[in-house]
């Protein structure tokens, strides 16, 4: 009995939740990708200023990454940083009523020609990103105008609702999502079958896992996608939609490099990941604000 009220009261949030979101979306979606930005102080104010939600993380993130900067300094970015977490969130939710000429402008004809030049070797690629500018609609607007399809993992939501509106969102133009289960071999058979797939890799690793140098600390990193690229014989593209002052975005795209690796194959991927972190952290620290660093990036 008891059990059955819980399962009642959890799907009773996660409609409610659920309803809240949708609403939300709708409001976005009638305003439009371009004016929906307006909305961004307003939520910045809800949960900078008014919640203050996981601002003590953002504020011990950014005194480990920038201990140069005053405390005035990084409350400065850390708002900022909200800011532009409130766009990204909106932008996401003007998903349904996106069109594509609302952002196929921002994928150049470099960005394009570089990775459809690396997928052609039929090995696959591996387009890495981060939670950094805008992820969604890059692996919407470039999969669109490469011409393939991107295939990611999906990450389930706590809330199923959501969960499906997500799915729906980032199927939008074709990419596929792949279900998780044993996902190294799901990713792996995908780069086999020369499928071009979508890894967000910018999370912590396992605390007894692999370490590599990001922003002067030997840190826990996922090295995952450097032994799927390594065995599968696939390119990493590190691929970033980065936000525009005007709130224009520019795809940013630089190749992993394989060259002068180490002979074992620990020490290859070992390698292989600590050039693709090096890259997250120059690209973070060109653009600061547009990491999402609410994230706990440092907690061993």
């Amino acid at each position: 009995m008891a059990c059955s009220i819980f399962n009642e009261h959890v799907i009773l949030q996660n409609l409610l939740e659920y309803a809240l979101f949708s609403l939300f979306s709708k409001i976005f979606c009638l305003a439009g990708f371009k004016r929906a930005h307006r909305f961004a102080p307003f939520l910045t104010f809800i949960f900078h200023d008014l919640l203050k939600l996981r601002r003590s993380v953002v504020m011990k993130n950014l005194a480990i990454a920038f201990p140069e900067m005053t405390e005035c300094e990084r409350k400065a970015l850390c708002r900022k940083c909200y800011i532009s977490s409130a766009k990204t969130f909106i932008e996401i939710m003007t998903i349904p009523a996106l069109k594509y000429s609302d952002i196929e402008p921002f994928i150049s004809d470099e960005a394009v020609a570089i990775a459809r030049r690396l997928h052609s070797r039929g090995k696959g690629l591996i387009l890495l990103t981060a939670h950094f500018g805008n992820w969604e609609l890059a692996a919407l607007g470039y999969a669109r105008r490469i011409g393939v399809p991107i295939a990611t993992l999906t990450q389930p939501q706590r809330n199923g609702y959501i969960t499906d509106w997500m799915e729906t969102a980032r199927t939008k133009w074709g990419n596929k999502m792949l279900k998780t289960g044993n996902a190294a071999m799901t990713l792996f058979k995908a780069l086999r079958n020369g499928e071009i797939i979508g890894v967000v890799g910018d999370q912590r690793g396992p605390e007894d896992g692999l370490r590599v140098p990001f922003f002067g600390r030997m840190s826990a990193v996922n090295e995952g996608t450097a032994l799927l690229g390594l065995r599968a014989g696939s390119p990493i593209l590190f691929c970033f939609m980065v936000r525009n002052e005007d709130d224009t975005f520019q795809i940013i795209t630089r190749e992993v490099s394989y060259d002068d690796l180490p002979e074992s194959m620990p020490e290859k991927v070992a390698e292989v990941t600590r050039r693709h972190t090096a890259l997250l952290e120059e690209y973070i620290r060109k653009y600061p604000d547009q990491w999402f660093w609410m994230h706990n990036r440092w907690k061993y």
